[in-house]
């Protein structure tokens, strides 16, 4: 399959991806001392049981965070080898795979404890749905891609399909994820210009990065051709990109976006290089 997708792109991704999750990997070690202090005081005044759920979905969260950062090294190995020598390491790949696709179910605590206790609310609803959709739309491709990647002789046009599949799904799931914590975690006023921007932003700009890359790689999903069209994915690409700029640039005007900027993937910002590289076809 020519993606035109250039091993230079690539690294300059995995190394995004890494450095933010080293962040992420870095800061939850405090993040576990901070939660530890308020189970404790929440044990004082609270439901044993219902404290412990929360506390257990806390903790293997981070686990989760680990599990996606040992794949982000992967990435990033199995990229500098590849601009550095051109060597395709399989290896390396079908292991990031593997570990970014696991990761998300380690969200599946969260979706337990924000459907099951008793004070649940639109916001916990909200954000359980949100996790259950990323998990479907991330775990289930990545799995599957990761088990054709494990076979001896490895079908390319049965991989070259999944890789697509899991690129959309991918997608989407990141419009899913920021979308719906537009709704349940960040100020909505339609009246201020900023937070209408952000708004409009979280519904558009991703879904239709997720549109144009579906229709760009649809092809290749139902396995008609081996090439599709790169100038369509590159403007995919550069649309996630765009969306997490506008997101930095509201979060510099508004205090609401600026407290939720960490738990975004900033990371996907890097998706600009590529995406103006596929554009220009260089």
């Amino acid at each position: 399959m020519d993606s035109g997708i250039k091993p230079k792109y690539i690294f300059a991704v995995a190394i995004s991806f890494f450095v933010f999750q080293l962040f992420l990997f870095i800061k939850s070690f405090p993040a576990l001392y901070v939660l530890y202090l308020g189970f404790v005081e929440a044990y004082k005044v609270s439901d044993l049981f219902w404290v412990s759920l929360l506390a257990s979905s806390e903790i293997i969260g981070e686990i989760g965070l680990i599990v996606r950062f040992a794949g982000a090294c992967f990435a990033l190995l199995f990229a500098w080898r590849l601009v550095r020598n051109g060597h395709f390491v399989f290896s390396q790949l079908r292991k990031a795979v593997f570990l970014e696709g696991s990761n998300y179910l380690f969200l599946l605590p969260f979706i337990t404890a924000f459907f099951a206790t008793p004070n649940t609310s639109i916001v916990t609803i909200e954000a359980g749905f949100s996790y259950t959709l990323q998990i479907v739309l991330v775990s289930l491709p990545f799995l599957v891609l990761y088990s054709k990647m494990r076979k001896p002789d490895v079908n390319l046009a049965q991989m070259g399909r999944w890789v697509a599949i899991a690129a959309v799904g991918f997608t989407f799931a990141l419009w899913v994820k920021h979308f719906f914590m537009n709704l349940y975690a960040l100020q909505v006023n339609l009246e201020d210009p900023i937070l209408l921007a952000g708004l409009l932003n979280s519904v558009l700009t991703m879904f239709i990065a997720g549109i144009i890359l579906l229709v760009a790689l649809l092809p290749v999903i139902r396995k008609h051709k081996a090439n599709f069209n790169s100038r369509a994915v590159g403007v995919a690409f550069l649309l996630i990109g765009f969306y997490f700029a506008v997101f930095i640039i509201v979060s510099i005007l508004s205090v609401s976006y600026l407290t939720f900027l960490s738990l975004t993937d900033l990371w996907a910002l890097a998706l600009i290089v590529p995406g103006l590289g596929l554009i220009r076809g260089k």
